[in-house]
This record gives structure tokens, C-alpha cells and sequence, in this order.
């Protein structure tokens, strides 16, 4: 397989999962809390990162296996994003405070709910099958890293080299 095309595909998958979450957003009312935007960077660098390669790929003399450890890299961070999340929408652990449906009654209720997100990142806002976005994010996430992992290790799948 080229180089060339594995930063294609990747390039294809994570626009196609902003795409989809601009959509849902904008017309299905799936608002994004705070965690949901920083999955959302992620998928922006990985677009970025795919796309410079793919113009620069022929002209540069770095290692292509570097290359695709760099994608790699921005894959398994965005699965860990994704991740992180999910885990908070099924309690299995907790948030960032100004994230959380939780009400701390106090004196200063009212500044603290006024500092709030009025997203909450516990709560689920829109489900794929009984998946949360999130949980979906981490899922396409972590199998495009151990992809691209595979790729990697294995020299038969893809001729790594560097240019000169």
C-alpha cells in the first residue's frame, strides 16, 4: 500500500467524523459539551496533519515510518479523548466540575452554576445504535491507530522508506 494512501484514508475517516458531528449539531440539535469540542481538535489535526503530508509526502526526505507514527500518535490520543469521554457519560469515573450535571448547593450556588457549560458532559445527547458519539469516537479512533499500527510493523503491507 503507498504511503500516499494512508494518509488518505485517514484523512477521508476523521473529516467524514467532523462532518458527521457539525451535522448532528447543526440540524438534529446534538449540542456539544466541552469534551465533545476537544475531540473534535483532535480530528482537526489529524485532518491537517493528513493533508500535509499528502502534498509534501514526494519532497521531503523524513522517514516515512516516522510520518506514520505521527498519525498514529493523533489517532490513539483521540481514541484516549474519546475514551475519557464515554467513561464520564457511563459513570464510570467523573469529569471536570464545570462539566458535570452535579449541583454543589452552597452560598455561591448560583456563580458556580453560572459558570457552568449548560452541556453537560455526563450526559448523553445523542446515541448511534446505543453508542454514544463519544463512545463511537473511541471505537473508530482506536481501530484506525492499531490500522495504522499494523502498517507500521509490518514491512510486507507497506514499503517504508526514506526519500532522498
Amino acid at each position: 500500500m503507498p504511503i500516499n494512501n494512508i494518509f488518505k484514508i485517514s484523512f477521508l475517516i476523521s473529516s467524514l467524523m467532523l462532518i458527521s458531528a457539525f451535522y448532528l449539531e447543526y440540524f438534529h440539535g446534538a449540542l456539544p459539551c466541552d469534551l465533545c469540542i476537544t475531540q473534535r481538535w483532535f480530528h482537526a489535526a489529524i485532518i491537517s496533519y493528513s493533508l500535509i503530508i499528502i502534498f509534501i509526502v514526494k519532497i521531503i526526505s523524513i522517514s516515512r515510518k516516522l510520518l506514520i507514527l505521527g498519525v498514529g500518535i493523533l489517532w490513539l490520543s483521540s481514541s484516549i479523548a474519546g475514551l475519557y469521554h464515554f467513561g464520564i457519560e457511563m459513570s464510570f469515573w467523573t469529569g471536570p466540575d464545570g462539566c458535570s450535571s452535579n449541583i454543589n448547593f452552597s452560598k455561591d450556588t448560583l456563580t458556580n452554576l453560572l459558570n457552568k457549560s449548560p452541556i453537560k458532559c455526563d450526559e448523553v445527547m445523542f446515541e448511534i445504535f446505543g453508542f454514544s458519539l463519544a463512545g463511537w469516537n473511541a471505537l473508530v479512533s482506536f481501530f484506525a491507530f492499531l490500522i495504522i499500527s499494523i502498517l507500521l510493523l509490518n514491512k510486507k503491507l507497506i514499503k517504508i522508506r526514506t526519500i532522498h
